[in-house]
């Protein structure tokens, strides 16, 4: 079981665990911003029972240091669900000046990349093709 990313017409795509998407979204939001990382942190391990909800005030200051453009790749779905060629440029736009340092493999090669590279890649190509990022 795992994520499956499809997009009609490219075949490098993303296709592995939920943990390790998990783990690149956790690092991607502090790429972004480190005090908004940390939050999200908390707020994606909140899922899990035993570890503490967000309080008012972390949701406050989450809201002040978001970007709207990268929530919509946060916050979105990792069991189903589609990002459209709209959706794909604004977080693009949002992630294309971020660097980060995170191998990743798909099950079927395990030919390891670098999953912030393949995921602009995946974002360009949906917003310059205009198809949508099917999330399976």
């Amino acid at each position: 079981m795992g994520l499956t990313i499809r997009i009609p017409g490219m075949r490098d795509t993303y296709n592995c665990g939920y943990i390790t998407y998990g783990v690149f979204l956790m690092k991607l939001a502090t790429a972004y911003n480190q005090e908004m990382g940390e939050i999200y942190e908390k707020y994606f391990k909140s899922a899990i029972p035993l570890y503490p909800k967000l309080t008012d005030t972390e949701i406050a200051r989450y809201n002040e240091l978001c970007n709207p453009d990268l929530d919509i790749l946060l916050f979105h779905s990792d069991c189903d669900g589609k990002l459209t060629p709209k959706e794909c440029k604004r977080i693009y736009k949002a992630i294309k000046d971020l660097k980060m340092d995170m191998p990743g493999h798909n099950y079927g090669d395990m030919k390891p990349y670098n999953m912030l590279e393949r995921f602009k890649m995946m974002f360009l190509h949906c917003w310059k093709f205009r198809v949508n990022m099917y999330f399976e």
